[in-house]
This record gives structure tokens, sequence and C-alpha cells, in this order.
């Protein structure tokens, strides 16, 4: 029988020792690697932005049922009473998180010039864009038939004058309110300007599922923003949601 060297034998076996723990650093590398692959796949990944739903406001007219513009003096000899406003104001909405929520950050629609006077023009004339406007008592006053601009603050027009430009279109997203409001004032020469028709009606907040069900149109029907009595005017205004 042929015997092997000691020394040959302590070769053979440091060898083997040595591949034995090359292939044990192997394996934990691999493993490490698996280890790091698997984890980036079962981490978090990042929410999804909320889904946002469309829902549609538009301003269909305002009537003013009472009406007190004080008198005109002429001379000191006369005092006819003012039956006619010359109006400007503002329609809006808007979600709970701003201006963001309109189209193009424009949650307003605005007529005449705010808090000036450079003319007047009827409601529905085809001149005077930024005119104060005739308004009197029992009349239905159209949105879409005067000319209204968009704007980013309610006292500012951020784009031109058009007509049929009374809906504003929201993004809502679920657990958001929005607000429908209103604000006119008459334009006054000699005193502070009247405020005419003030107020708002909160919407919501809705779930993902009523929105995409349209919850709010059925929540706004006879719905209307009004302003009682103020010693200057009364109003009601109609719009709806879509």
């Amino acid at each position: 029988m042929h015997t092997i060297p000691t020394q040959r034998v302590r070769r053979l076996a440091h060898g083997f020792v040595i591949a034995v723990s090359a292939f044990r650093r192997r394996v934990a590398v691999a493993a490490a690697g698996a280890a790091m692959v698997g984890g980036s796949l079962l981490a978090a990944q990042p929410v999804a932005a909320d889904t946002t739903y469309p829902v549609n406001v538009t301003f269909d007219n305002v009537r003013f049922t009472m009406l007190n513009d004080g008198c005109t003096y002429l001379g000191g000899f006369d005092c006819p009473t003012d039956y006619w406003f010359e109006l400007y104001g503002v329609v809006g909405a808007y979600t709970t998180a701003g201006a963001s929520s309109a189209a193009n950050g424009l949650p307003y629609r605005l007529f005449g010039k705010w808090g000036e006077h450079p003319c007047d023009a009827d409601w529905t004339a085809s001149y005077g864009m930024t005119c104060t406007k005739y308004a009197t008592v029992g009349t239905n006053y159209d949105f879409g038939k005067t000319y209204l601009c968009n704007g980013s603050y309610y006292q500012t027009c951020s784009t031109s004058y058009s007509k049929s430009n009374n809906t504003i279109p929201l993004q809502v997203r679920p657990g958001e309110q929005f607000k429908v409001t209103a604000l006119m004032q008459d334009y006054d020469a000699l005193s502070a300007n009247d405020t005419t028709c003030n107020g708002n009606l909160w919407f919501g907040p809705y779930t993902a599922a009523e929105l995409q069900a349209m919850k709010f149109v059925t929540d706004a029907q006879n719905k209307q923003i009004s302003m009682g009595y103020n010693g200057d005017g009364e109003c009601i205004v109609h719009f709806h949601l879509s």
C-alpha cells in the first residue's frame, strides 16, 4: 500500500480548509446580495398622489329682491329715489386646498372693475367690459350673458373678459370641502360703496365613492346663495354643480 507523506497530507488538508473557507465567503456574499435585492423589492414604494375628481360650478344668475340706493340730489331741490345699482362683483369656487384646486389656479370670475366706475353698461351689453353693470329689483341677471374675467384674487383680473365664462372647474380630493361664494357691491361716488350681495355655501367633505357618484349634484339641488336685506340690498344667486 502506498503511503502519502505526512507533509503532503498536511498541505492537502490546508488546501481543503482554504477552499471551504472561500466557498463559505462566496455563499455569504451571494446571500448578502440576495438580501439587498429582496430588501429593495419589499421596501415601501412612494404613495401615488390622491386621485382628484372633477366638479364644475356654474353660476346661473343673480336676482335682487330689495334695493335701496339712496337718492340723487338735483341742486338741493329734489331727491328722487335711485332704483338702479351700478354693480361690480365676483363669484368664486375653490376647495380647502385653495386656488390651486381651480382650473389654472383661477377660482374667481369678476364683472366690472373692482371698486372703480370707469363707465356704466347694461348687464348684457356687447361693450363696456370693465363698466359697472346696471341692475334693479326683480330681474334675473344671467352670468353667462355678461362679461366676466378670470382671477386668482377676488379683486383682480388675470385674463381678458369674455361671455359664457360662468363655469369654474374644480379638482376635488376625497376628504376636502369646497366653497361656492358671491360678493357684489354698488358703486357710490359720494359715499362708501354698498355691499348688495354677500354669501357662500360649503359642500362636503366627500369620500372617493361619493365624488365618483357625483353626490354633490344632488346636494346642490334647490340650494342658493342668499343675503337678507342689509339696508342696501337683498339678493339670491342661483348656481348648479355638475
